[in-house]
C-alpha cells in the first residue's frame, strides 16, 4: 500500500488530474473534469498547466527540485476562494456522484482534493528557518526515519523511537494546527475518507502530544521559519511521554504535520 501525504496530495492529484485520460468514468464526470481544466477562474488561482509534468510513468514520488517547482507555482498565484472552491466541489459532486460512488480514482481524488484544499494549499506554502519549503522539510525527514527503521517494524513503534527534533518541529506544528483548526471548523471534512476515522485523528492527537508536548497542537500555527534550535528550547520543559506512541496504535500516522492518505 502506498501513502503519501495529504499535502503533496494535491500536487500530485493535481498534476494526475491534468493530464488524466478519464478513462473508466461517466461521460457526465468526464465532461465536467474537462471543464474544470479550461476554467478561467480556477487556472487563475491554481496552475495546473505548471504541474502536469510531475506525472511519471513510473509512478514514483517525484524529486525535492520537482516538488519545489510545483510549490513556487501554486504558492506564485492567489489562494483559491473558499466559495470558488465550495461550488466546484458541489459541481463536481453533482456531475460524479456515481463515479465517486463506485470509487473511481480520478473522480475521488478531485473530490478529496477539494475537500481538503484550503488547509493543504496553505501548509504547501510554509516555508522554514533557511527558506525551503516545510512539506519537502517534512517528507524528507519521514522518509529518513522510515528507512532507518527495522524491516517491517510497526510505523507507531518506529516514530516513538524518532528523535524529537525530526518531529516536533515548527514546520510540522504550522502544518498539524493548520489542518486541526480546518477539522475544527469543517468537523465533516474528513468523513468522504473512508480510511481515515474520528478514532485515528484522536489517536494523531495524542501520539503528538506524548512525542512533543501538550502546545504542540494548541491550535496555534506559529512561525515555521523559526529556527529549530529555538524551539525546541522554547519547548524543553514540556511534558513528553512516548509511550502514548505505543499506546494509541495508529491505522494511519499522522507525523510530520498531517495524516496519511491512501491512493
Amino acid at each position: 500500500m502506498k501513502y503519501i501525504y495529504f499535502i503533496t496530495l494535491l500536487v500530485l492529484a493535481s498534476a494526475t488530474f491534468g493530464s488524466a485520460q478519464f478513462d473508466n468514468i461517466s461521460d457526465g464526470c468526464k465532461n465536467k473534469l474537462t471543464a474544470l481544466l479550461g476554467d478561467q477562474n480556477i487556472n487563475a488561482c491554481f496552475p495546473f498547466t505548471a504541474i502536469t509534468p510531475l506525472v511519471s510513468n513510473t509512478g514514483s514520488m517525484p524529486s525535492q527540485d520537482a516538488l519545489k517547482k510545483a510549490a513556487d507555482a501554486i504558492c506564485g498565484l492567489p489562494k483559491c476562494s473558499d466559495s470558488l472552491v465550495s461550488q466546484t466541489q458541489t459541481d463536481v459532486k453533482s456531475a460524479c456522484q456515481a463515479d465517486i460512488t463506485a470509487k473511481n480514482p480520478i473522480a475521488t481524488l478531485v473530490d478529496v482534493v477539494l475537500t481538503l484544499y484550503s488547509p493543504t494549499r496553505d501548509s504547501i506554502c510554509f516555508k522554514n528557518s533557511t527558506g525551503g519549503y516545510c512539506f519537502i522539510e517534512s517528507q524528507a525527514a519521514t522518509q529518513q526515519v522510515l528507512q532507518s527503521a527495522p524491516k517491517g517494524q510497526d510505523p507507531t513503534l518506529t516514530f516513538a523511537g524518532a528523535p524529537k527534533e525530526a518531529v516536533c518541529t515548527p514546520c510540522n506544528k504550522a502544518i498539524v494546527n493548520t489542518y486541526l483548526n480546518f477539522q475544527k471548523t469543517n468537523p465533516n471534512a474528513f468523513s468522504d475518507i473512508k480510511e481515515i476515522t474520528p478514532q485515528d485523528i484522536d489517536n494523531a492527537k495524542s501520539a503528538l502530544t506524548g512525542k512533543c508536548g501538550p502546545n504542540f497542537i494548541d491550535g496555534q500555527v506559529g512561525d515555521s521559519t523559526e529556527s529549530l534550535d529555538k524551539f525546541q528550547s522554547q519547548s524543553a520543559n514540556q511534558k513528553s511521554d512516548a509511550m502514548y506512541l505505543i499506546a494509541n496504535r495508529m491505522s494511519f500516522v499522522a507525523l510530520v504535520g498531517t495524516i496519511l492518505a491512501t491512493i
